[in-house]
């Protein structure tokens, strides 16, 4: 039979309730430390979220200004090399009305939009008339920038808006000081800003970034309406950055052939500069090419290739070919216009501190200096200082007849040691001789210069009461003596010195002609004020034999130095027997050069097999000084039928300065 259960006692019931107490305390206690981990939780992903917030918000800032920067740097360059190489590759004739008209109607945002952009084009700036601005986009807000880490993972995109337009954009007519048209200068004010917007996933970010001494806030620019509104900025128009357009010099050129010679480019030939040539280029293997490159003929020739209509000639669109230019700029532009040889600009009258054309008849330059009489008698032949003139740097010095020695020294350089005399460290000297003995040094002090004549001691010293114009002009020859290295021109240019050597004959380098410091390569705001012109001019163009800037050769050092910009639009820069004197190493140019015909510098000898076995004269070595790209220039160097842009050097510079930042309301 079943049993009963027992009955518990007072102790039992009391035991089972304790269970029960307990049981509910663990599932509270469980309880509360679920909800504490489950807060806990909640609040390390809170900040966790607002980290990365955080994160998404600096860093699309920074993508914003990361835009910014990178379309001002596209700006930069658009003006500081587009500009140029646009407006170099139209004659100033078919634009100069037109340039005019739009500086003296205050429409510099359509020069912009017209020449300030990559060749070959077409221009990618948009015109906007109504507001008087030309505009530039980098990506758009439909098709913006990606920017990826090095992974190649996403990290968001940007796009960017450039706005220029005239500093002074109220209307009305420009002050004819700045639109010179007798002169073809043509000064313009601008201002800028730059309006970028990046996105990174949830974030986005807009900032502007506006030129220094811009007077108008970034939304009052993107909001201003009609000319005349409280938006345009009427203040005066040097608080802009400035552009002048004038006449290119012949010196921008790091090479220029105006003859129609082949012209060959070789492998290790690199060109910084700007090239052209009136005919067309002859290619053989790899020349490098940094700057724009214009022929006039359609056509070019290639060693492996032949005359074709190509630009290059190499696999795979030519098979077999070996012949490839690096253009590390714009490619070639075929069909170029042809540049003319200079023609008004006469170095003989800039020696009387005058432009004009031709030469002076002999009572006038009778009248411009003081070693000689007033009249129309025939000049004898001598050394002259133009001192007879208004300015007070206005002086040239002027050789009449042939030169057979030309030094230029700077005192306590050492080489060439200058002679003995008033000479004091740091001053430009300039030694001339010429045939029969005759010699004077000049000292260009600033207090005047001191014409001293000698040798040896040059003691007797005259302060002629003028400062020096940079010109010196021979009527006649710069000779050397057949195995003389002392005769001839060479020598040093002291830091401060700006020279133009022209002669109306042929002018014969024997050794060094170089500058006290060397200019920067590649930089073209070097602000060394040093500069050599070597000019052979011709009084009876176009039958001009003989006017040749030519290298010593045999007499000459090895691995030459010559600095400077080389004119010779009637002859060649060469070196004299090329092809027979012994290997002498590497002529180098710091400068450029314009030439009629380029000019053979040295060759190569082969075996019976064609195998290549030796070496004569020079190798090439040409490195353009990027300081020609601008207005910089020798003095009185004679100017192009091109313009070009450039910007003043000034201390601020509200192109260059740090800009002005903005933070604007997303779009």
């Amino acid at each position: 039979m079943p049993r009963r259960p027992k009955k518990r006692g007072a102790a039992g019931w009391l035991g089972a309730a304790q269970e029960g107490v307990a049981m509910v305390s663990a599932m509270l206690a469980i309880f509360i430390l679920t909800v504490v981990v489950a807060a806990l939780a909640l609040a390390t992903m809170g900040e966790t979220g607002l980290s990365f917030d955080q994160s998404r918000s600096s860093q699309v800032m920074q993508l914003a200004e990361a835009g910014a920067y990178r379309a001002l740097g596209q700006l930069r360059r658009r003006i500081a090399l587009d500009l140029v190489d646009q407006l170099a590759a139209v004659p100033a004739s078919a634009i100069q009305n037109t340039l005019h008209t739009m500086c003296h109607t205050r429409q510099g945002w359509r020069i912009i939009h017209d020449f300030a952009y990559p060749s070959p084009g077409p221009s990618d700036w948009v015109e906007e008339n109504i507001k008087k601005r030309a505009l530039l986009r980098i990506g758009t807000q439909a098709a913006p920038i990606d920017v990826r880490d090095a992974g190649g993972t996403l990290l968001g995109s940007f796009y960017a808006t450039i706005y220029v337009r005239p500093a002074e954009n109220s209307g009305g007519v420009a002050p004819e000081a700045e639109c010179d048209h007798v002169n073809d200068k043509y000064r313009l004010w601008f201002d800028s800003f730059i309006v970028s917007t990046a996105v990174t996933r949830n974030a986005t970010a807009t900032v502007c970034l506006k030129n220094v001494g811009n007077l108008v806030n970034c939304g009052a620019w993107l909001a201003a309406g009609n000319p005349g509104d409280v938006s345009w900025d009427t203040a005066p128009p040097t608080h802009g950055w400035e552009v002048l357009i004038a006449r290119a010099s012949y010196s921008r050129w790091a090479l220029m052939t105006l003859g129609t010679s082949a012209t060959w480019m070789i492998t290790g030939s690199d060109f910084l500069g700007p090239v052209h040539t009136n005919d067309r280029f002859s290619i053989w293997g790899n020349p490098a090419f940094y700057s724009t490159v214009t022929q006039f003929q359609n056509d070019v020739n290639f060693g492996s290739g032949g005359v074709v209509a190509d630009d290059n000639y190499c696999p795979p669109s030519h098979p077999g070919g070996t012949d490839c230019p690096a253009y590390n700029g714009p490619r070639m532009t075929r069909n170029a216009a042809q540049f003319a040889a200079p023609g008004a600009d006469s170095p003989f009258w800039a020696v009387l501190d005058q432009i004009s054309v031709g030469v002076p008849s002999n009572s006038q330059i009778r009248s411009q200096t003081t070693a000689l009489p007033n009249g129309s008698g025939a000049i004898p032949a001598g050394i002259y200082f133009m001192d007879e003139c208004a300015n007070p740097t206005c002086g040239g010095i002027m050789v009449q007849g042939d030169v057979s020695n030309m030094v230029l020294c700077v005192a306590g350089l050492g080489s060439p040691p200058c002679p003995t005399g008033p000479s004091v460290n740091g001053l430009q000297h300039i030694v001339v001789t010429i045939p029969g003995g005759t010699t004077k040094m000049y000292v260009l002090d600033p207090g005047g210069v001191q014409e001293c004549t000698g040798p040896p001691s040059y003691s007797t010293c005259v302060n002629k009461g003028k400062g020096f114009n940079g010109v010196i002009y021979v009527n006649g020859n710069i000779t050397a003596s057949p195995g003389n290295p002392s005769t001839g021109l060479f020598g040093k240019l002291a830091q401060s010195s700006k020279i133009t050597i022209a002669a109306d004959g042929e002018i014969t380098i024997t050794n060094m002609l170089v500058y006290e410091y060397v200019p920067r390569q590649g930089d073209p705001f070097d602000p060394l004020p040093t500069v050599l012109g070597v000019y052979s001019w011709c009084s009876s163009a176009p039958t001009c034999p003989g006017r040749n800037v030519t290298v010593g050769g045999s007499m000459s050092p090895n691995d030459l130095h010559i600095y400077g910009s080389i004119l010779t639009p009637w002859g060649k820069f060469w070196v004299k027997g090329w092809d027979t004197i012994a290997d002498k190493g590497t002529l180098t140019l710091i400068g450029g050069t314009v030439q009629q015909d380029f000019g053979e510098f040295g060759g190569f000898l082969t075996d019976s097999f064609g195998n290549i076995i030796g070496y004569t004269g020079y190798g090439r070595d040409m490195i353009y000084d990027a300081r020609f790209q601008s207005s910089f220039a020798p003095p009185f160097f004679p100017l192009t039928d091109r313009y070009t842009a450039d910007r003043a050097s000034v201390n601020p510079d509200n192109f260059y300065d740090r800009p002005l930042w903005e933070e604007l309301a997303a779009p």
